[in-house]
C-alpha cells in the first residue's frame, strides 16, 4: 500500500517550509500567490490529505457549512446568507462565511477549501468559478451549491438578470411612462457576477424595442456607496430631459433615488418614480417597487440542494430557477 503523503513531502515539493504550507491550510489569504500556487500544485501531484486527526483537532467536533460570498455588506447578499444561517439553525451544521473582497483572496479560497477540510459542503454566491476549480472540489469530495452564476456540472439556483431588466422597463411602459432613467454601480470587479450591467441590458434593449429612448445624460454608473447614488440622482434630475422614471439596478440605490427626490423637493412618484431590484426588507419599509428574486427561498433551496448532495453525492445535478416578480408598492 502507497505510503500517504504528509506536509512534510508537500513542503520538499513545493520548496518551501511546513510553516508556510500549515499556512496555507489555515490562512491561505497570509501567503503569497506564488508559494501558494506552488504549494496548491504538489498538494494535487501527492494527492495530498490532511491528517484526519489533525483535521478532527481543528474542528472540535463541528459540522460545517461554508458560504462564499463577495459584498459583505450589500443588503442583498445580508438578506441571503441570513436565510441560510435559518436553515441551518434546525440542523447539526454552523455557518462559516468567507468573504471576498479581492481576486486573489477568491483564487485562495477556491484553492484551499477543497483541502483544508474545515466544511463539509460550500455555497458560492455570484461568484465565477473555472471548470479546473470545480474539478478539484470533486476531486476533494467537498459539494458545492452555487447561486446567481450556474455550471453544468454542479447544482445551482438560477436568476435571471437580463429577464429582470426587461420586466422592469415592460412594467414601465405598461403604467404609461415615457422617459426613462437608470442609476447602478460602474466598475464591479472582474472576480463577481456583474448583475448590473445584465440587468442594465435588459431594460435597455427592452425600452428601445418599445420604440422609447432613454438618453445618454439620464444614465449613471457612479461608484459604490448611498452619497454617490444621491448625487448621481441629482444629476440627472437637474437636466433638461429629465425622466419620468428611474429603474435603480437594487434597493439600496433606490432608496438613494428616494433621498435626492426629497432634498429637491420633488414628489414620488408623481414627480419622478422609481423601481429597485432585489426586494430587500428595506425595500417593504420603504414602499419602493422592486423586483422579487427571492432572497430568502433561495437561501433556503441552496441549503437544501447542499445537504442532498452530502447526504447522496450520486445525486442528479438540480438547476432552480425563481420566476423574477413586480412587487408595486408606492413609488411607481
Amino acid at each position: 500500500m502507497a505510503k500517504k503523503a504528509t506536509i512534510y513531502d508537500v513542503a520538499s515539493l513545493a520548496g518551501v517550509s511546513i510553516t508556510t504550507v500549515s499556512r496555507v491550510l489555515n490562512s491561505p489569504n497570509h501567503v503569497s500567490h506564488l508559494s501558494r500556487d506552488k504549494i496548491v500544485k504538489a498538494m494535487k501531484e501527492l494527492n495530498f490529505v490532511p491528517k484526519a486527526e489533525a483535521i478532527a483537532r481543528a474542528r472540535k467536533d463541528f459540522k460545517r457549512i461554508g458560504v462564499l460570498t463577495p459584498f459583505f455588506t450589500a443588503p442583498s447578499f445580508v438578506q441571503r446568507i441570513r436565510s441560510i444561517a435559518e436553515a441551518l439553525s434546525v440542523t447539526d451544521y454552523e455557518l462559516i462565511t468567507y468573504s471576498v473582497a479581492s481576486e486573489e483572496q477568491l483564487s485562495a479560497y477556491l484553492a484551499m477549501l477543497p483541502v483544508s477540510n474545515r466544511i463539509d459542503g460550500l455555497i458560492i454566491l455570484a461568484l465565477p468559478v473555472k471548470d479546473e476549480e470545480l474539478q478539484f472540489f470533486k476531486d476533494n469530495n467537498l459539494p458545492v451549491v452555487m447561486v446567481e452564476i450556474s455550471h453544468p456540472s454542479v447544482s445551482s439556483i438560477e436568476i435571471d438578470n437580463i429577464a429582470g431588466g426587461r420586466f422592469v422597463a415592460e412594467y414601465l411602459i405598461s403604467k404609461g411612462y415615457k422617459s426613462f432613467g437608470f442609476i447602478g454601480e460602474g466598475g464591479q470587479p472582474a472576480y463577481s457576477l456583474h448583475a448590473t450591467e445584465q440587468r442594465f441590458e435588459g431594460y435597455i434593449k427592452t425600452i428601445t424595442k418599445n420604440g422609447f429612448h432613454v438618453s445618454d445624460s439620464n444614465i449613471s454608473f457612479h461608484d459604490y456607496g448611498m452619497a454617490n447614488s444621491v448625487e448621481s440622482v441629482k444629476k440627472i434630475l437637474k437636466g433638461s430631459d429629465k425622466p419620468e422614471a428611474i429603474f435603480a439596478a437594487s434597493d439600496l440605490q433606490a432608496v438613494g433615488v428616494l433621498k435626492a427626490a426629497r432634498e429637491m423637493g420633488l414628489k414620488v412618484p408623481e414627480d419622478i418614480a422609481v423601481i429597485g431590484f432585489d426586494d430587500i426588507d428595506l425595500a417593504d419599509y420603504m414602499g419602493i417597487t422592486t423586483i422579487s428574486q427571492s432572497l430568502d427561498q433561495s437561501g433556503v433551496t441552496a441549503v437544501d440542494l447542499l445537504l442532498e448532495q452530502m447526504k447522496d453525492p450520486f445525486n442528479a445535478v438540480k438547476h432552480i430557477s425563481f420566476q423574477l416578480k413586480i412587487v408595486e408598492r408606492y413609488s411607481t
